[in-house]
């Protein structure tokens, strides 16, 4: 069974990701947020699993220079 997360951007995109088991929706919601800077939000849902909410990312960007 492969379970089918959506991302939903708040201008409307969205992206759909298929993972293979609960364990792996359950890393992602839980890493996700690290790959996003902070002040950025998606909306995210699993329907086979009841999951629906936002996610808020938590990277600090930082200078290169």
């Amino acid at each position: 069974m492969t379970y089918t997360v959506t991302l939903e951007t708040f201008n409307g995109s969205t992206k759909k990701i298929n993972l293979a088991s609960k364990g792996a929706v359950a890393q992602f919601v839980s890493t996700y947020p690290t790959q996003l800077p902070v002040g950025v939000s998606v909306k995210i849902a699993c329907d086979t699993l009841g999951l629906s909410g936002t996610i808020r990312g938590t990277r600090l960007l930082t200078n290169s220079n």
